[in-house]
């Protein structure tokens, strides 16, 4: 029943990247029984994630350069749906316009690649609280 418990507690987290490298990072810096994590591989494989999920995420990760929509396109269009979570960007390059366009949509955490472990989980866990 404890067990049971911890799950039922733990931040849900979405992940958007297409870096297999990144995605099996996060899953191994988010595990259970604390952290769900659902990683996708482009913005448009998580607005249909966004949209099909009735219990929302308490974060969301994106990189901003993926396929299909880069990462302020994927923050706009779920900030257009209204649609809940704080949002990290994990970037490996972000200019000021970039940046300036996230604090825009309320992003105010933003990484670069290669990130530090233990400040991303800090940041993941200073959000959902």
């Amino acid at each position: 029943m404890l067990i049971l418990d911890a799950v039922m507690d733990a931040l849900k987290i979405l992940a958007v990247d297409n870096e297999p490298s990144v995605t099996l990072s996060l899953r191994y810096i988010f595990a259970r029984p604390r952290y769900e994590l659902i990683d996708v591989e482009n913005g448009i494989d998580a607005l249909a994630r966004l949209d099909a999920d009735s219990d929302p995420y308490d974060v969301i990760i994106v990189d901003q350069k993926m396929p299909h929509l880069t990462g302020v396109e994927l923050v706009g269009a779920i900030r257009e749906r209204g649609i809940p979570g704080k949002i990290i960007v994990v970037a490996a390059n972000l200019s000021s316009q970039i940046r300036e366009a996230y604090e825009q949509m309320d992003v105010h955490v933003m990484f670069g690649k290669p990130f530090d472990v233990g400040q991303l989980r800090s940041a993941v866990d200073r959000l959902a609280a």
